[in-house]
Parts: structure tokens; C-alpha cells; sequence
């Protein structure tokens, strides 16, 4: 069972994930937009990295330029949902920022103590921030908002 499958509470996907992922990309994560689509497989792909390298004993990653990678696609994504939200006058905008604020602060917030962090809590941060990420801003809000997200 993957992670994304306790995420969801013991839900099962309709198709097993690969060991190696902790979340495989479906149409479940879609929200009709290829643009908004790639950046979230690409977020996905950085997060299945980060778990294939903690479920082995090698621990190949640099964590550091992984973590920074992973918030400069964050940024980016963002700000194009953001941008497109905003020519769409989407009405849940100012809270969807709001939401976007916070998982980038806490983003950081990660970043910047993780080499204090034992390898216990790093992952523990990082796996409540995958969920907020996926669970709480993917599946909720940007599904909430998928008709101003749309190509």
C-alpha cells in the first residue's frame, strides 16, 4: 500500500502505485489544463523522488538541491495558477492565494532547518506538507476552482 493510499485513509486506487511512487499521476490530479497538468506531474515526479530515495537504504539525494528544486517549481506553479485565476476572475481567488502563501511558507520553513532536522522529522514535515499539497490544495481547491483552471 502506498503512502497516498493512507493519505486517503485506506481508500484504494484504482490501479496499485509502483513501489517506487508515492503518488501515481491520474486523472484524479487533472484539472483540463496540459499547462497546470505538466507542473503538477513534475511536482509528483520531485515527491516520488524524494520517497524512492527514502524507502532505500542508499539515500543518493541531495536533499538541499532537491528541496529547492521542488520550491522553485512550487513558486511557478503558483503563479501561473494565480495569473490564470486572475484573467478568469475566479471568486475563490484571495483565499487560493491565501493557501498558496502558506504552503510556500512552510515550504520554506522546511528548507531552511532540514540540515537540524534528524531524517525522522524531515520526512514527517515533508510528508504533512505532500499532503496538504496533494490532498488539501490539488484535490480541493484546485479542483474547486477547475472551471477557471481550464484550457
Amino acid at each position: 500500500m502506498s503512502l497516498l493510499d493512507l493519505l486517503h485513509l485506506g481508500a484504494k486506487p484504482p490501479v496499485p502505485s509502483p513501489v517506487d511512487e508515492l503518488i501515481q499521476w491520474d486523472q484524479t490530479l487533472s484539472v483540463g489544463n496540459p499547462m497546470i497538468d505538466n507542473e503538477h506531474r513534475e511536482i509528483i515526479h520531485v515527491l516520488n523522488r524524494f520517497y524512492a530515495d527514502w524507502i532505500t537504504a542508499g539515500h543518493h539525494l541531495d536533499v538541499e538541491e532537491e528541496l529547492h528544486h521542488l520550491s522553485a517549481l512550487v513558486d511557478t506553479h503558483f503563479a501561473n495558477e494565480e495569473e490564470l485565476m486572475t484573467r478568469r476572475h475566479c471568486p475563490s481567488l484571495t483565499d487560493h492565494i491565501q493557501d498558496h502563501r502558506q504552503m510556500q511558507a512552510e515550504l520554506r520553513a522546511i528548507t531552511a532547518s532540514f540540515t537540524t532536522l534528524g531524517s525522522a522529522k524531515l520526512e514527517a514535515r515533508l510528508l504533512r506538507f505532500i499532503r496538504k499539497l496533494v490532498m488539501g490544495h490539488v484535490l480541493s481547491w484546485d479542483m474547486d476552482a477547475r472551471d477557471y483552471l481550464r484550457a
